[in-house]
């Protein structure tokens, strides 16, 4: 009689969260403050809440930095994110408080705790006023050019540069912003 090979395969089906126990997170913008989330409530940027994509609204999550240990505990009230090898959309505050700000986007670990954790409080009254850095991409005004002032050499000898240009109206097209520009750092470059 032959022996006839046969595999038995255990499918387990994992929830998605458990395999999103560590990958990266982002945070939202502060441009979203006040819009409304999935959840139907405002996004507070000064609040510790988080998007995440399948688990239920209300989950209090525990989110570690690995790179310097801080730790923060939020609580989902949105989905996404939507870009990919993402797992976690944070608050502007949880992130800062994680110090992924300066990158943007971060590696964190990923904890689901009971839902009797209460959210840390986070006190206003000691905090500092400060003005808050948006980081992102920065428009190139093209009609700034600088005036040209006269310059006093040290052997006492006062030069004159080139008179400043008239102004001129607001560029058109990028290619003629460019062109101004090299214009400019030619002329500054011939002048030294």
């Amino acid at each position: 009689m032959a022996k006839i090979p046969f595999a038995i395969f255990l499918f387990v089906a994992i929830p998605s969260w458990a395999q999103d126990t560590e990958g990266k997170a982002s945070y939202y913008h502060n441009s979203l403050h006040g819009r409304r989330m999935s959840n139907g409530q405002p996004y507070d940027k000064n609040k510790m809440t988080c998007a995440h994509r399948t688990l239920p609204f209300g989950t209090k999550l525990r989110v570690t930095n690995p790179t310097n240990g801080r730790q923060v505990i939020v609580e989902v009230t949105d989905r996404g994110p939507f870009v990919r090898g993402r797992i976690i959309d944070l608050s502007y505050a949880a992130a800062r408080e994680l110090g992924t700000l300066m990158a943007g986007v971060g590696l964190v670990q990923i904890e689901i705790l009971p839902n009797d954790i209460e959210l840390p409080y986070m006190a206003t009254d000691n905090t500092l006023d400060m003005e808050t850095i948006e980081y992102g991409a920065a428009g190139v005004c093209y009609e700034f050019i600088p005036e040209w002032k006269k310059e006093k050499k040290t052997n006492a000898q006062t030069t004159t540069t080139p008179p400043a240009e008239p102004r001129r109206k607001p560029v058109e097209t990028k290619k003629e912003a460019s062109r101004l520009w090299t214009d400019f750092f030619r002329q500054l470059r011939s002048t030294h």
